[in-house]
């Protein structure tokens, strides 16, 4: 068709017009020289337009939200000026319902006149309030997790696959110093001393790889983290990822431990040193029973020794016919041998002597033979030769612990026979002593006053050892002790 067959140019947009109204959408059509507005029937049944002439921009003045009709004016004025040749706006418009929803309103400019001012503008409006309902819920449920992840009390930082800080929550700030601008973005190693960035990102992508969705950070230590000052300190971390639209994130929740690995450490010196005070004081006490223990056996001893050859030198002297004499003398005999025998069994109880003459086991044997005697039960002792020639302080101590245990099983387990074994295992010495007495019930171990078996625990504390106590009612106690043999460096030079 030759351009003079062509229709006119107003019957052109006639039919074009007619095209785009019937289209079966919410569109308008505006003829800007005539200032007039051609809608669409599915946009007059879906919007509450008033009846009568509705012609012009103005006539949207009624269907728009009051709030948002200044925005549309404005750009409908643009558009009509020729400073804009398209908009897109997301405003509220009454439905024929009377409901405000919110819609998506476009225009563009489709023709031109000579002088470049626009001659018609065609556009579209489509229902986007589901949109905003799913926005606001989206964003009302972010406001939510947001204000959860700065209330938290403990550090949340969330990181990218490339370890970029995306999430820096209140607790962080105050933790390392930082304000979210500075840390947002920038690699998370910003917050780890240099020497254990490498360890920390094989961390980082072996845990990734595991596709456990969390995890502790530290498996038997603790992580160092930096302040924005340089300080470096403890942190007890955990560790969680997860996967949006093909892209892994980390998120790591942590908590300055400062404080709490000062007081351990404080805690554990403390123990330290009250654990060596207890091995000098105990050290101290054997040394001063081993002096009384020794006085009482010799001196003590041997005094009592001479009375007795006196009283048997006056008996062999003692006038003929003097009964009476001779029964004072009797008597005197049997005080001064109990008087002996009470010398004899302090000064063990104070410390055997034959621990020190002739070693461990000659003691313990002593102290079976002595335990039967006194409670009535058997008492089955194996020793190993390198068991039998500890030295001391071990030597003491040991012996102390099979005493009590020796004591214990004749107070209160009434049992018929005990079994001790001493044996020596590598660097360690085991003791254990297992009776067929009454048992023990729970409460029996948690009970005050039962200093036997805290005795047996503070010796075994001090020597840095391990003892477990068990006894079932009916069915005997065992006690099984663990002691580290100290290592001999010899004399100084």
């Amino acid at each position: 068709m030759s351009p003079l067959d062509q229709p006119p140019l107003m019957e052109r947009h006639d039919c074009w017009r007619e095209a785009v109204l019937t289209a079966g959408l919410a569109v308008f059509d505006w003829d800007v020289p005539a200032k007039r507005i051609w809608r669409s029937a599915e946009m007059l049944s879906t919007w509450d337009y008033p009846d009568g002439p509705n012609e012009g921009v103005f006539g949207a003045r009624a269907v728009i939200h009051p709030d948002d009709f200044p925005s549309f004016q404005a750009h409908m004025t643009e558009i009509e000026g020729g400073t804009r040749d398209r908009a897109t706006l997301e405003i509220r418009m009454r439905s024929r319902e009377g409901v405000w929803r919110w819609v998506r309103w476009r225009a563009r400019v489709v023709s031109l006149a000579e002088d470049k001012r626009p001659l018609r503008v065609v556009g579209t409006v489509n229902d986007i309030d589901e949109l905003w309902k799913d926005r606001d819920l989206a964003r009302e449920s972010q406001m939510r997790l947001q204000g959860i992840v700065d209330s938290a009390m403990d550090a949340i930082i969330s990181v990218d696959d490339s370890q970029r800080i995306t999430l820096f929550n209140r607790a962080a700030e105050r933790i390392f110093g930082y304000e979210p601008l500075e840390v947002l973005g920038r690699p998370l190693d910003t917050l780890i001393p240099g020497r254990f960035h490498r360890e920390h990102h094989r961390h980082i992508e072996s845990f990734g790889r595991t596709g456990v969705s969390s995890r502790p950070m530290m498996a038997q230590r603790i992580v160092t983290a930096l302040r924005k000052g340089g300080e470096e300190f403890p942190i007890d971390a955990s560790i969680s990822q997860n996967e949006i639209r093909g892209h892994r994130f980390y998120t790591v929740i942590l908590r300055d431990v400062s404080v709490r690995e000062r007081t351990r450490r404080e805690l554990a010196q403390a123990r330290e040193d009250l654990r060596e005070l207890s091995v000098a004081s105990r050290t101290a006490r054997e040394q001063e029973n081993s002096r009384i223990s020794r006085e009482l056996h010799d001196e003590l001893g041997q005094n009592l020794t001479s009375l007795k050859m006196d009283l048997a030198w006056l008996e062999a002297n003692a006038p003929p016919g003097s009964a009476k004499f001779l029964a004072t003398i009797a008597g005197m005999r049997s005080v001064l041998d109990s008087t002996v025998a009470a010398t004899r069994r302090i000064s063990a109880d104070l410390r055997p002597l034959m621990l020190d003459d002739l070693g461990l086991l000659a003691a313990l044997e002593w102290l079976a033979e002595e335990t039967s005697r006194r409670h009535g039960f058997t008492v089955d002792l194996l020793v190993d030769e390198p068991s039998g020639s500890l030295a001391e302080p071990l030597a003491s101590q040991v012996y102390r612990i099979v005493q009590e245990s020796l004591t214990n099983a004749g107070r209160h387990a009434a049992a018929s026979r005990v079994r001790v074994a001493l044996r020596t295992i590598g660097p360690e010495v085991h003791l254990h002593v297992d009776d067929d007495g009454r048992g023990l019930a729970p409460e029996d171990l948690r009970k005050k006053g039962s200093f036997g078996l805290v005795g047996i625990r503070e010796r075994v504390y001090i020597l840095a050892g391990s003892v477990e106590i068990r006894g079932d009612t009916g069915q005997g106690t065992a006690i099984h002790v663990r002691l580290p043999i100290p290592v001999d460096h010899g004399d100084p030079p």
